[in-house]
């Protein structure tokens, strides 16, 4: 009888633990979800449609404006300007896609808005020289910095929308999330889109399906 508790004892013991390793795993990952700090970030900010945080931002131009404000659908991305690369990739994958939508429809019905998370390097001279880059065809595409924020209460709301940032303190170097969010009308989160995986085709049939709802013809 000892001998098989003995056995019994060796079998359960690793069970139990693996067990207690895969409960921690699900937790850590919402239920096997979100492998990543980006995906993590995302999926802890609340399920689609959520609010968005409300903030107030300055255009390239100086101009106060918010979202919410805005009654159409807005295609935001969170970037900021001294990035090596990736981000410099996604606003060229997001020109690409604003050039196939109709003027009827940018920026009478949907309009494209990047905004710096970098309030100590990036600022309105600068922003307005990079959208610059984009040449002068780009009316409804707006270039912003969020307005009367510290960094640290900015990078805790972009936490809420689902943005993860860390600035490397060797370097200066940001790493941070590049999800693209589509708002609804009615300033809610209603479409996400991650660039390294959704191509320009998906995106823009998932923003028409949003723009259908409402009998609009998008594309050119």
């Amino acid at each position: 009888m000892k001998e098989n508790n003995s056995k019994m004892k060796k079998i359960l013991i690793p069970v139990i633990a693996f067990a207690i390793c895969l409960a921690v795993i699900w937790k850590w990952t919402y239920g096997f979800s979100a492998f990543t700090i980006y995906s993590y970030t995302l999926k802890e900010a609340g399920n689609s449609p959520r609010p968005l945080p409300d903030f107030q931002m300055m255009d390239q131009n100086g101009n106060m404006f918010n979202l919410k404000d805005k009654h159409k659908y807005v295609l935001i991305n969170f970037v900021y300007l001294d990035c090596p690369s990736a981000c410099h990739k996604v606003n060229n994958q997001i020109d690409q896609i604003y050039h196939l939508f109709s003027g009827a429809v940018v920026p009478e019905k949907l309009e494209f808005v990047t905004v710096s998370f970098d309030l100590k390097d990036d600022n309105i001279t600068k922003i307005k020289n990079y959208r610059n880059l984009y040449g002068n065809d780009i009316d409804g595409w707006t270039f912003a910095l969020p307005y009367h924020f510290n960094q640290q209460d900015f990078t805790r709301l972009l936490r809420k929308i689902g943005i993860w940032t860390y600035t490397i303190p060797e370097t200066g170097v940001i790493n941070h999330s590049l999800y693209l969010f589509l708002i609804s009308p009615d300033n809610k989160i209603i479409k996400i889109f991650d660039p390294a995986r959704d191509d320009n085709h998906t995106i823009i049939e998932q923003i028409n399906k949003c723009l259908q709802e409402k009998k609009i013809s998008s594309l050119s």
